[in-house]
């Protein structure tokens, strides 16, 4: 009973994520050169990137993953857009086209498009006008079904605190809505390795006791448990370091 209780709390999170038309969505999707050809793939990408990708509206990115099963493929995301977005046939285009001629014939594999959309309330200083950070921390998050209220209440905590503190970091908190199984992404983008994703104004600032302070005695505590807890025990947490291409990548001045 208890689970079913969850699952209805949790539920109206897929009906607002696939059904809102002011939903922020986001596609991505990766992609595995041949073997031997990891060069001839990315040029092939720079210049269908720059032929058909050369506009705000038509914009691509493109990422190296660096860790991790998948490292040595590419991600490519397109994004913010629109539900309306999707309501455009893609495969009797002219960039559509161009890709399966120039591009697929260097493709060993690829994992087909996930639809993702933004939680703004999980996410802190993500700003769409900006341009891409050189790393990216994406973190892949597989919850138990019925069972990821503690997730989504630590990360909602999270982000009020930082928000309400100065926290200098950027989180992205993305919902998969279509294109495979129920899963949550946390994107984090940073400038260099080996330095904090993000600080706060006050540097005496202690986390936890101020967390406690604005959720109650012990919460960080319980909230980290109960966040455990609604992760699946195998494959539940997968993060992995992706590197920003730019000449793969749309560049708008």
């Amino acid at each position: 009973m208890k689970k079913l209780i969850l699952l209805l709390l949790i539920s109206p999170f897929f009906v607002f994520a696939q059904n809102n038309p002011n939903a922020e969505y986001w596609q991505i999707n990766r992609w595995e050169a041949k073997d031997g050809m990891a060069k001839e793939f990315e040029s092939a990408v720079a210049k269908k990137t720059q032929k058909f990708n050369n506009s705000k509206e038509t914009a691509i990115l493109t990422f190296r993953i660096v860790t991790g099963p998948d490292s040595g493929k590419y991600m490519r995301v397109v994004g913010p857009k629109s539900g309306e977005f999707f309501n455009e046939t893609v495969s009797d285009s002219d960039e559509y086209a161009y890709w399966v001629k120039n591009v697929m014939p260097y493709v060993k594999d690829q994992s087909g498009n996930k639809r993702t959309a933004r939680l703004d309330d999980l996410s802190y200083n993500w700003d769409n006008s900006e341009g891409p950070k050189k790393y990216v921390e994406f973190t892949t998050i597989r919850l138990n079904p019925g069972e990821g209220r503690g997730w989504f209440s630590m990360m909602r905590n999270d982000a009020k605190l930082k928000k309400a503190n100065g926290f200098t970091g950027v989180r992205g908190v993305f919902w998969l809505v279509s294109g495979g199984q129920s899963e949550m992404h946390v994107v984090e983008p940073y400038d260099a390795h080996g330095t904090r994703k993000g600080v706060f104004t006050n540097p005496d600032f202690d986390y936890r006791d101020e967390y406690n302070s604005m959720f109650g005695w012990r919460a960080r505590t319980y909230d980290q448990m109960n966040a455990g807890m609604s992760i699946r025990d195998y494959g539940g947490e997968i993060t992995e370091t992706l590197e920003f291409i730019p000449e793969m990548s749309t560049s708008i001045e």
